[in-house]
C-alpha cells in the first residue's frame, strides 16, 4: 500500500512520485471503467492486464497482486480527482489522451460501452484537461478498434 500512500500524498516519508506509480494510478482508472457497469467479466480483466502490460510494462503478476489494493482504494475514494491529479500534473497532453483512449477500449472490452462508462470517462477527461475534440477522437479510435 506504500505506493498508494506515496501517490496520494498520505505518506510523508517517501520520495517523489515515479512513472511506475502513475502507471498504477492509470490502471486504477481503467479498472474503474470496468467496474462502472456493476461487474468485471473475464474479457475486461484480460483486457486490463493486456493494456497495462503493453502500454506501461507493468507485470501481469504484479497487477494481480495489486488489483485488490486498487479495488479497495477505489471503494474508499470519494471522487476521481485523487487519481487524476497526479496524472494531470506529471503527464503530457498526448499521454493523457492515450489514457482516455485506453479507457474507451476498456469500456468496449465486454462488447458494449454503456452510458455510465461514457459518463465516467467524460468526467476523467475533464479532470485530466483533455479537450472535447481529443475526447471524441479517442472514443472513435478505441471503438473502431474494438469492432475489428
Amino acid at each position: 500500500m506504500r505506493w498508494l500512500n506515496q501517490l496520494f500524498g498520505t505518506d510523508n516519508h517517501t520520495p517523489e512520485t515515479t512513472q511506475h506509480d502513475l502507471h498504477r494510478a492509470a490502471a486504477a482508472l481503467l479498472l474503474e471503467v470496468a467496474r462502472t457497469d456493476g461487474e468485471v467479466d473475464e474479457d475486461e480483466t484480460r483486457h486490463l492486464l493486456e493494456t497495462v502490460q503493453t502500454r506501461w510494462h507493468l507485470d501481469p503478476v504484479e497487477m494481480q497482486d495489486i488489483l485488490g489494493e486498487i479495488e479497495s482504494r477505489l471503494d474508499q475514494a470519494t471522487d476521481l480527482f485523487e487519481f487524476t491529479a497526479p496524472l494531470r500534473e506529471h503527464w503530457d497532453p498526448e499521454t493523457r489522451v492515450a489514457l482516455i483512449e485506453d479507457m474507451w477500449s476498456m469500456a468496449a472490452a465486454d462488447g458494449k460501452a454503456d452510458v455510465h462508462e461514457e459518463h465516467m470517462i467524460r468526467r476523467v477527461s475533464d479532470l485530466l484537461y483533455v479537450s472535447h475534440g481529443d475526447y471524441i477522437r479517442a472514443k472513435m479510435k478505441a471503438l473502431e478498434g474494438s469492432e475489428q
